[in-house]
């Protein structure tokens, strides 16, 4: 019988008694004793309840507070972790622009590319003018070391062009790696860890065991058989069924 059984039935003797002693003759001094066990018994079963009832409600509250601080410091690491990936695609951000500036740049020396194919037509131009005027030759060598020093200046700079857009590349694939690899934990979906329901082992807890005992006696990781059955702790209770995973 439940510890509320044994209150109804106390309840329900002394209404009893004194409906008896309503409707005949008044109780016996040993009924009124028996009345009266049976309320301190009842009162200390009460007593013994409300202690257990407090001290579960602690360790509740305990669990809660584990949970709610595991939870504020998921929370950091998310924030954390979204500040770096926007740091990140800021750096992207600023390659790409850098990127788009050497595109710029690559495109002005091709028109100066062009240019300089205009004047050494130019040039040949001229040269085949000398040919027939003598009076041109001073002219013609003049252009010919404007045509060379732009030339000169022409390779220097689609040296550097190049040098530029490789190492612009470069970061640019470095910084998109990290980008990605930043990105993936908190894409990926988070695993709980459970057995399939075909494979589970379940066993019960007894007085007096441990969550590191029961570990070392299946053989299981401390860590999985937390994570398995989603405990804050590793506090058990006696009757408490748990989960074992697979060794």
């Amino acid at each position: 019988m439940t510890k509320h059984g044994h209150a109804v039935d106390a309840v329900f003797l002394i209404g009893l008694f004194l409906w008896a002693g309503c409707a005949g003759p008044q109780p016996s001094a040993r009924d009124l004793q028996v009345i009266e066990s049976a309320s301190k018994a009842e009162s200390m079963q009460a007593q013994r309840t409300i202690l257990d009832l407090h001290a579960e409600i602690q360790g509740l509250q305990r669990d809660l507070g584990a949970a709610r601080a595991a939870q504020a410091r998921l929370e950091g690491e998310l924030r954390e972790a979204q500040h770096r990936v926007q740091e990140a695609q800021h750096q992207v951000d600023a390659q790409r622009e850098e990127l788009t500036r050497v595109r710029e740049e690559r495109d002005r020396l091709a028109q100066t590319g062009r240019e300089v194919q205009g004047q050494l037509v130019e040039l040949g131009r001229l040269r085949q003018q000398a040919a027939d005027a003598e009076g041109s030759q001073a002219r013609l060598q003049a252009m010919e070391a404007a045509v060379e020093k732009q030339a000169r200046e022409l390779a220097e700079l689609k040296a550097g062009a190049q040098k530029s857009a490789a190492r612009l590349k470069r970061k640019l694939s470095t910084v998109e790696l990290a980008v990605s690899s930043t990105e993936g934990p908190l894409d990926r979906p988070v695993s709980t860890g459970a057995p399939p329901s075909s494979s589970l082992r379940t066993v019960i807890v007894r007085p007096g065991d441990t969550l590191w005992d029961l570990a070392r006696k299946h053989r299981v990781q401390l860590a999985e058989l937390m994570t398995v059955n989603k405990l804050a702790s590793d506090r058990i209770r006696p009757g408490q069924e748990l989960i074992l995973p697979e060794p």
